[in-house]
């Protein structure tokens, strides 16, 4: 829980220089993950759910493919802030919340997403069952995120790569020293499953899966439809 806690510290220290560093850390990959992640999950009717929307950069994107109300969902107040700021629609809405206790009715969200957020929860098996529960039959998942890859070698690869090298990236461009807010992102890696894993995690809490690997598994696209 202390872990959680500091994550989401950092977080908010970071809202300014979050996407520029990102983009960077995964050599301007992650645009191309969550374009592919839209390409995957298609067009949507009905009220939408974007999970752990932080300061806002996805929520056009995902408006895009939605005909519906876009509900921004977060844990932190200062994100939902600034994504407000970007985001002032009358179709889009803000709820200050956590991915293990999703605030709304059965069977009520056509499309779920999440970029670069699902990695933080607590506990990703109670995220997916909540995200189960909220979606309409035929409901999709999308998730965008960093993977662990299958492969060992190249497993053992990112994560040296994420212990070591991108805090001292995200530090010279923020102006930090090496403990820097993106030290937690190892934290929050480690508590990935293997992409295979997540996967097969989806597929038995949520429905029919498919998991994409890019850059040789160090970023995913998943989509997951809720078919029982």
């Amino acid at each position: 829980m202390s872990v959680w806690w500091e994550v989401e510290d950092a977080l908010e220290s970071i809202i300014v220089e979050y996407e520029r560093v990102n983009h960077i850390i995964s050599f301007f990959q992650d645009e191309n993950a969550r374009r592919k992640g839209l390409r995957m999950a298609g067009y949507h009717e009905g009220v939408g759910l974007e999970l752990g929307s932080g300061p806002g950069n996805f929520t056009p994107n995902l408006k895009d493919i939605l005909r519906g109300f876009l509900v921004c969902l977060d844990y932190s107040d200062k994100m939902l802030m600034v994504g407000r700021r970007r985001n002032c629609e009358d179709d889009v809405g803000f709820v200050l919340a956590v991915f293990e206790a999703l605030p709304f009715r059965e069977r009520t969200i056509s499309l779920a997403a999440g970029a670069f957020a699902l990695r933080d929860t607590l506990d990703k098996a109670v995220a997916l069952k909540e995200i189960f529960f909220s979606l309409k039959e035929g409901g999709c998942l999308l998730v965008v995120d960093i993977g662990r890859p299958n492969n060992g070698i190249v497993r053992k690869g990112l994560d040296i790569y994420i212990k070591y090298i991108v805090p001292i990236i995200g530090g010279l461009m923020a102006g930090y020293g090496f403990r820097n807010p993106w030290c937690m992102l190892h934290e929050t890696y480690l508590s990935l499953p293997v992409n295979r894993d997540y996967e097969r995690m989806m597929r038995e809490s949520i429905g029919k899966a498919d998991l994409e690997q890019l850059s040789l598994g160090g970023l995913i696209v998943a989509i997951a439809v809720k078919t029982h």
